[in-house]
Formats: C-alpha cells, sequence, structure tokens
C-alpha cells in the first residue's frame, strides 16, 4: 500500500505541532509524566496571576498554576487551582500567599504548615495576599504628600505675610540710601579735617614710637638693677637661714650629750629625785614652822630632845 506524500505531510505536522505543544509547556515548568496534586485557594483580586505561574515553597518551584476561575455566584471571587507535586505534604494551617516583585511577575508562594495533620488533594488553602507595589508606594508618599502640603501652607501663609512688606522694604531702602547721601556730604565737607586729624595721629604714633625705644635701654637696666636687689636680698636671707640651722644643730647636739649640763638636766633623773626630795623636806618643814612656831621663834629656842618630847606627848 502506497502512502500518499499528502498523509507523509499531515502526519508530520500533526508530530511537529505535538513536540511544539510538549516542548512549550515544559520550558513553562509543566512535567507531562510526574504525578501531582491538586490543591485551591480563593483570591479577591488575583493581580494579573496568569496559567502556568510557579508555585513556590522557599523559593522552589513545587508546581503551577493549572486553571483560573471567576465565581460570579460568590461575589466575583476567582478560584486558583494549583498543581503541586505529589510528594509535597501541606498541612491544615497551610496558606496560599499571592506575591508579585519589581518586574511584575506574579507567583504564589505556599507555607505548608503543621504537616503532622496534613489536608487532602482537592482541600481548599488559606489565602494571603501582600500589597502590591502601587498601595506600598501610596503608603510611603501618603506622609511625605501630608508633610508637603503642610509646608505649602506654612509657605502661603508667609507669603501673605509678606504681601504688604514690599512698600516697606521699599521705603528702608530709600531711607538708607538718605542716610548714606548725607553721611557722604559731611564726609567731604570734613575731608580737610579728617586728613589733619589722621596727620596728627601719625605724627603721635611716630613721637610714641621713638620713645618707647628711648626708654627701651632705661627699662632693661631697672630689670637688671631689680634683678640683682632681688638675687642679693634672697642670697643674704638663705646665708642667714642657713647660719641659724647650723647653730640650732650644734645646741641639739649639746642637749643629746650626756656629758654636758644640759645633757645630764634632760637625760639623768637624779637631779629630778634630788628636787622632788627636797620640795617634799620643804614642805614637812613648812607645815612644821605653820603648826609648831614656837619652836622656832621662842626667846630662847628649844633643844632638839625637848622638842622631841613634845611631839611624843602630842602623839600620845
Amino acid at each position: 500500500m502506497t502512502i500518499s506524500k499528502e498523509v507523509k505531510v499531515g502526519v508530520f505536522a500533526v508530530m511537529a505541532l505535538t513536540v511544539l505543544y510538549l516542548g512549550f509547556n515544559y520550558l513553562k515548568g509543566v512535567d507531562f509524566f510526574a504525578s501531582t496534586k491538586t490543591y485551591y485557594v480563593m483570591y479577591d483580586d488575583v493581580g494579573g496571576l496568569t496559567r502556568s505561574n510557579p508555585v513556590n515553597i522557599n523559593g522552589f518551584t513545587v508546581g503551577r498554576v493549572a486553571k483560573i476561575k471567576l465565581l460570579q455566584n460568590r461575589k466575583n471571587k476567582i478560584l486558583v487551582e494549583m498543581d503541586i507535586d505529589s510528594d509535597i505534604i501541606l498541612g491544615d494551617t497551610a496558606m496560599a500567599k499571592l506575591n508579585s516583585d519589581l518586574l511584575g511577575s506574579v507567583s504564589i508562594i505556599i507555607f505548608p504548615g503543621d504537616i503532622s495533620n496534613p489536608i487532602k488533594p482537592g482541600d481548599t488553602l488559606r489565602a494571603k495576599v501582600d500589597p502590591d507595589l502601587t498601595e506600598l508606594l501610596k503608603e510611603s508618599a501618603q506622609p511625605l504628600s501630608d508633610n508637603l502640603q503642610v509646608t505649602i501652607r506654612k509657605l502661603n501663609v508667609l507669603l501673605e505675610d509678606m504681601n504688604g512688606s514690599g512698600e516697606k522694604l521699599k521705603a528702608a531702602l530709600e531711607s538708607f540710601t538718605k542716610l548714606s547721601d548725607n553721611v557722604n556730604a559731611r564726609i567731604y565737607e570734613n575731608r580737610g579735617n579728617l586728613k589733619e586729624i589722621v596727620t596728627e595721629f601719625k605724627l603721635l604714633s611716630q613721637n610714641l614710637n621713638k620713645t618707647v625705644k628711648d626708654l627701651q635701654p632705661t627699662l632693661q637696666n631697672f630689670q637688671t638693677v631689680s634683678d640683682s636687689l632681688r638675687n642679693l636680698e634672697l642670697n643674704a636671707t638663705l646665708h642667714r637661714v642657713d647660719t641659724l640651722l647650723y647653730h640650732l644643730t650644734l645646741v641639739t647636739q649639746k642637749f643629746e650629750n650626756d656629758s654636758g649640763t644640759f645633757g645630764k638636766l634632760m637625760n639623768d633623773d637624779e637631779l629630778y629625785v634630788s628636787l622632788n626630795k627636797t620640795i617634799a623636806d620643804l614642805d614637812s618643814l613648812l607645815n612644821h614652822l605653820n603648826d609648831n612656831p614656837k619652836h622656832f621663834f621662842a626667846p630662847l629656842g628649844k633643844s632638839k630632845k625637848k622638842i622631841e618630847k613634845e611631839k611624843a606627848r602630842e602623839a600620845n
């Protein structure tokens, strides 16, 4: 049986289209030979999500968006069908977050949750949507806009306050101009006197400089004499102090020497004991004189034996 050229071309075209379809979907991440599980998530707005967009866990692609459907009977919510690798386990607290980057590409990020209580294929995950770049820019620009409005209002108030200041400024400038003209006129009228004053001041300065130069040797001599007198007085005082200390040292050495009179007085207690005994005897004598004056002042006096007998009699 002979196959016509038309049939061969048709078969080749079908095969080419099939290979092209499979290759295109493979480049988009679709693996026709891998087993997958189907899960669902429902959003209010998908923000440009399309079929075949990736589904990631921690940046690793684990599936793709298989189908997107608008549910008009549920307030226009959007149901997203995801095909996820069959070896991925999702817990009952798993979430699907819609994520968009700066380049505008949209993807779904899966948070598996607690896989100890896994969900079954066909269940619906909780949805989570991050604010897009436009909303972030709005939130960031809102404080700046408020501050700019406040600044503009303050600037308007300042301009309103300065609205009537132009005439005042002009009048002030005219007054300053008149004052400057008057000062220039007075300077022009008195320039001769000013010249004489400057000349006299210059002569006075020259004479003062000459006088200072003439007095400089005298001041130097006076300083030399003053230094000499100060040094002389200081030297004489130091010499007297040195002599005084020398004699004081000699006196101290004599006090410390036991062979001298002062040394014996300071170091030997014999004189102290004798002096103390003499004072005690004198005190006893004075007491006896006070008690028995007739022993000493009688006309003929009394003998020692008679005195001792009287003392014994008084004692008995």
